[in-house]
């Protein structure tokens, strides 16, 4: 049942996207919504579709016709972001000046600074790995120092060998200064963990390529 709704649409939204309004302004998908609502507390997926035919509608309606519709897109899809930004579209975040899921991150880690929840930096190592993933090579350097200040909270391992792993790549990309300094400093904090002594005499190279300061 669910599954048939949801179906329903997607396929109304791809209509839209192609040029074809009419799905999503028929009663019809009003409809669809309602029968989803009456199967229960709705989830992610289930919003974000809901969220989706409330912007088509905005967006195909004349302008004094559509603010119910593009209020309701915009409180869907701010509580969806509320739940994780990457939920949101990207254009759709713009649309709306919702923050990027790396802005998001920053956010969280400026609160984790303050507070000390472990949960929030989580959160905030989570949302920049993945927008490392997608398109941003200067997340890298965010990601590596985020999984090193964990690193520094709870003593895992794998955390700073990503760490070491992510700056790596910071400063394939970026060249000589701040990005191995920063390898630098990972790599002696694993050090002092392990006591392998191929980071030790990797860190001396490095601080003697770029000196302190």
């Amino acid at each position: 049942m669910k599954e048939r709704l949801l179906a329903d649409l997607d396929a109304r939204i791809a209509r839209h996207a192609n040029g074809d309004s009419s799905g999503v302004l028929e009663a019809r998908a009003l409809d669809l919504v309602v029968e989803l609502t009456a199967l229960g507390e709705p989830d992610a997926g289930s919003l974000g579709r809901v969220a989706a035919l409330h912007l088509c509608r905005y967006q195909a309606l004349p302008p004094d016709e559509g603010e119910i519709d593009r209020r309701m897109a915009q409180a869907l899809y701010t509580n969806l972001h509320t739940v994780d930004p990457r939920l949101v579209p990207p254009d759709v975040r713009l649309t709306f000046g919702l923050m990027s899921p790396r802005d998001t991150g920053l956010a969280l880690l400026a609160e984790h600074e303050r507070t000390g929840q472990l949960e929030l930096l989580d959160r905030a190592i989570s949302l920049f790995r993945q927008e490392t993933l997608e398109h941003r090579a200067d997340g890298r350097r965010i990601l590596g120092l985020a999984l090193l200040r964990r690193f520094e909270q709870t003593a895992e391992l794998s955390d700073v060998d990503e760490a070491v792993a992510v700056l790596r790549e910071t400063v394939a990309a970026a060249g000589p200064g701040q990005a191995q300094r920063d390898l630098a400093a990972a790599l002696s904090r694993r050090y002092e963990q392990t006591g392998d002594s191929a980071d030790l005499a990797e860190v001396t190279e490095l601080r003697r390529a770029v000196p302190e300061g």
